[in-house]
This record gives structure tokens, C-alpha cells and sequence, in this order.
């Protein structure tokens, strides 16, 4: 009597094949609330930043750079830590000395532009304008290389005291930073132009990380 022979496999099905050519941020639960993710991944206090866009389902990169994370890192913060929060955070507004001609809204700094980074104040990881805020806030204006172009990184949005403030994607001048995400101005300029409200921030120290969020 003849015995059927078992099916042989004919390698991975489309749907194992198709993961295996999408590219993290599809997989990602961010993915599927915005069009836009810009993915870091770190390596101590360096990072490899890439930025995508959803067109048509299609996951594209259109931005890869090498730039700065924290001195210590991406991973839990709070104030003074040096450290990147490690998460998916929205992006925006965008700041700076001058409008690149983004689609986000955009502020300007002036002489009188703080963000206010001291913890006992009602204005804690905020935009103000004044003469004066108690250190560690920052007076943006000191920082024209830095800030010429920025995007806010929407972290600790309920404003709790010590949680960490002030973390932004901008300008790289040369070396890790205090928590922010850093690319050099060229990238940062293309980016700033690329992005759109509704736009996500990724950051992480591997793929497996980035993929978590």
C-alpha cells in the first residue's frame, strides 16, 4: 500500500519572512499610534540615530547619523543623572535661534528664554520667559550652536519635581551631553524639516530595547 509521503516545509511563511525584513520600529507599539519615529540606539554615550517614515504601510528609513546621548547613557533618569530616558516619548514643539521652515510649531529663543530646571519651582520643566531661575535651569540663549536647531523630547509631561527636565534633540557640538539626544547640525536641520506633529522619539541601547516600546 502506498504511504503518502509528509509535506515538506517550504521555508519560513510570508508572514516570518516578512518579519524578518521589517525593520524594528514596525514592530513597535509606537508604530502604530504615529507615521514617524526617530529610533536611537546607544552605545554608552554615543548613539546610532535613524529616522523613518510610515508611507503606504511601508516602514522607510530616510535619515541615518551617528550622534550623543547622555554622559551616562540612555536608560532610568531623574534630575542631574546625565542620563537619557530610555522609552517612547513625543516630539515637539521645535525651538531655536532660527526657523529651518518646519512644520511643528516653532518657538523662538530670546534674550529672556529659560527652561526652567529647578525642582522647587511651579514652572519645573517649562518654557519661560524672564531675567531670571534659580540654577540648574537653563538660559537657552547661552547655547546658540547647541539650540540653533531643537526639537522638545515630551519627557516627565506632568512635570514631577526631580523626575528629570530639560531633554531635547539638538544641535551636536562635539561630545556627549547632559541627557539630551544629539546629531550634527546638517542632520539636525533635515530633521527638523522631516518631522510633523504626531511624531515619536524611540530611545534605547538595542534593537531588542527599541522594539519593547
Amino acid at each position: 500500500m502506498h504511504k503518502s509521503k509528509p509535506a515538506r516545509s517550504s521555508g519560513p511563511s510570508a508572514e516570518a519572512e516578512k518579519n524578518n525584513h521589517e525593520p524594528v520600529v514596525a514592530r513597535t507599539k509606537t508604530g502604530l499610534r504615529t507615521r514617524q519615529i526617530v529610533a536611537v540606539i546607544a552605545d554608552g554615550s554615543t548613539a546610532q540615530v535613524t529616522f523613518w517614515q510610515n508611507e503606504n504601510g511601508i516602514w522607510r528609513n530616510t535619515l541615518a547619523t551617528r550622534g550623543y546621548v547622555g554622559a551616562n547613557g540612555v536608560g532610568l533618569t531623574k534630575e542631574g543623572r546625565k542620563t537619557t530616558p530610555v522609552g517612547a516619548f513625543p516630539l515637539g514643539p521645535a525651538f531655536g535661534t532660527e526657523n529651518p521652515g518646519t512644520e511643528l510649531p516653532f518657538r523662538q529663543i530670546t534674550p529672556r528664554s529659560w527652561w526652567v530646571e529647578d525642582s522647587a519651582s511651579p514652572d519645573y520643566n517649562s518654557w519661560q520667559e524672564g531675567d531670571h531661575f534659580n540654577p540648574p535651569s537653563e538660559h537657552l540663549a547661552d547655547y546658540p550652536d547647541a539650540y540653533r536647531y531643537a526639537v522638545v523630547i515630551q519627557y516627565n509631561r506632568s512635570r514631577t519635581p526631580y523626575a528629570g527636565s530639560g531633554f531635547f534633540l539638538h544641535c551636536a557640538t562635539g561630545g556627549p551631553t547632559a541627557g539630551c539626544v544629539s546629531v550634527p547640525a546638517d542632520q539636525m536641520q533635515r530633521l527638523v524639516r522631516l518631522l510633523r506633529p504626531g511624531a515619536y522619539i524611540i530611545n534605547g541601547t538595542s534593537e531588542q530595547e527599541v522594539g519593547r516600546f
